[in-house]
């Protein structure tokens, strides 16, 4: 017998779209705005040469979390959100999905410690390759997909801006000069694994762990499927900066990871209400209710649309501006990397519509699994021709190439599999709209200004007249209000 909650406790916790929309924002801003402020802050003390060490270490350290969390980051929110208002199946579904992750870890954990102490490569800096084996071992307590499950997007915010601010004050006080690149790569990780922390202390308030009858079979076949399609996107995201640091050079890592991280920093804005919408995108479903389920969608699609093609095209069109603001005039040869990779808004934004929030709710996983071992086929094949000649600019070319792949592919299985209406005249009028902004920054180059005021000036006014144009001359068009 579980001592469990009240059986409502939860259920009651649930908000409506509108407050969950905007805890997300609050969650999603946390995670653009430290991310901003330690680049602009980081690749100045750094420099590119640094700074592209310190990300690889990351990334490839979180190549391994990934890899063991075998897609249950995906398959928790849809299987929690169904079952959430149960306590008892709540509590026996996380007990077994966290028991699985914790035996993955367990192994990817050894992996990476065998690969680091064996291979020549690592051995020149070993000792930060051993720090990054501290988010290895940590990877099991990434919880954020219960709380997504459960829909506790408060909980999210509070704890992410709470953690980032302190990383954010340590960041400052610790990080002065070249030789304080070890004191960066631990703040990194102090930000992942303080939620992680936190997450653990939080969960037992919510369910009671369980660990006897559980099933862990059951899950296998569907997690295995996820794994496959999630490592297919991990290679294409994050294998994309291990290739470079391997085929190129730490310079040439720093100058994509500058271009990549400014123009993915706005990305997870664009699918925010879709995150929030995917438990109850879920339960339309599972319910059959196609009438729900449409209104839910053109919710999304409208969202993505009027923000991420103007994001898109004003990452492009001030792509130096970026650059020079954010970076200095060390990471110049980045704004071309940075124009290259501009789209990816949009199209991630796109890609999660049709992919997480659509392929997968409705258990089409195997369908999602084809379009990103296609991305991840084209994207790896266009790296490897493309570094040794282009370096940086090379693998961006191979990251959007193969995010179209996989975004094209999950639109056809959608298309064919759910039967739903897209409104793609908004997506005319969004790039109609949105090229303002060109003559916005040839008349703002006319002028010598500093780089940050300029940038503001853009966004402001970029924003100012996208909006407007939307809302009074296609006045067909409204910003979406939840």
């Amino acid at each position: 017998m579980l001592a469990t909650l009240p059986k409502s406790k939860i259920q009651t916790q649930v908000p409506s779209i509108k407050k969950s929309f905007f805890y997300n924002i609050l969650f999603l801003l946390s995670n653009i705005l430290f991310p901003l402020v330690t680049f602009a802050y980081v690749s100045r003390i750094l420099g590119p040469q640094g700074y592209g060490k310190a990300q690889f270490i990351f990334v490839f350290a979180q190549y391994f979390v990934i890899i063991a969390a075998i897609g249950i980051p995906v398959y928790g929110v849809r299987e929690i959100a169904k079952v959430r208002n149960n306590t008892s199946l709540l509590s026996k579904l996380f007990s077994e999905l966290l028991f699985i992750n914790i035996l993955t870890t367990i192994l990817l954990l050894a992996v990476y410690l065998v690969i680091i102490f064996t291979v020549h490569w690592f051995q020149h800096d070993l000792s930060l390759y051993l720090l990054g084996a501290l988010l290895v071992f940590a990877g099991f307590s990434t919880l954020d997909w219960f709380y997504n499950g459960v829909e506790q997007f408060r909980f999210l915010s509070i704890r992410s801006i709470t953690v980032k601010a302190l990383a954010l004050i340590a960041l400052f006080i610790l990080v002065k000069s070249k030789d304080d690149l070890v004191y960066y790569l631990l703040i990194l990780i102090f930000s992942i694994i303080g939620n992680n922390i936190w997450n653990l202390l939080k969960i037992r308030k919510l369910i009671t762990f369980r660990f006897k009858q559980l099933n862990l079979i059951q899950h296998l076949p569907i997690l295995l499927t996820l794994f496959g399609t999630l490592v297919s996107i991990s290679i294409y995201t994050f294998l994309d900066t291990v290739l470079l640091g391997f085929l190129a050079d730490e310079t040439s890592v720093g100058f994509y990871s500058a271009a990549l991280k400014i123009n993915k920093i706005a990305i997870p804005l664009v699918f925010a209400l879709g995150t929030v919408l995917i438990p109850k995108i879920t339960q339309s479903i599972a319910n059959n209710d196609t009438h729900q389920l449409q209104k839910l969608i053109d919710k999304s699609f409208s969202y993505i649309v009027i923000l991420g093609i103007p994001i898109s095209i004003g990452l492009f069109v001030f792509a130096s501006e970026f650059i020079f603001a954010l970076s200095g005039t060390e990471f110049a040869n980045a704004t071309l990397t940075m124009q290259i990779t501009a789209p990816l808004a949009i199209i991630i934004g796109l890609g999660h519509l049709f992919g997480f929030q659509l392929l997968i709710p409705a258990g089409l996983e195997k369908r999602y699994l084809t379009a990103t071992i296609a991305g991840m086929l084209i994207s790896v094949s266009l790296n490897l021709l493309l570094i040794s000649s282009l370096k940086d600019k090379g693998t961006a070319i191979a990251t959007v190439v193969g995010e179209v792949v996989v975004t094209i592919i999950a639109f056809y299985y959608v298309s064919k599999k759910i039967q739903l209406v897209f409104n793609w005249a908004l997506a005319l009028k969004s790039i109609a709209a949105s090229l303002i902004f060109f003559p916005i920054a040839y008349l703002l180059r006319m002028y010598e200004v500093n780089s940050i005021i300029s940038l503001m000036i853009a966004i402001c006014c970029s924003a100012f007249f996208y909006f407007a144009i939307q809302i009074f001359i296609f006045k067909e068009i409204k910003i979406p209000k939840y």
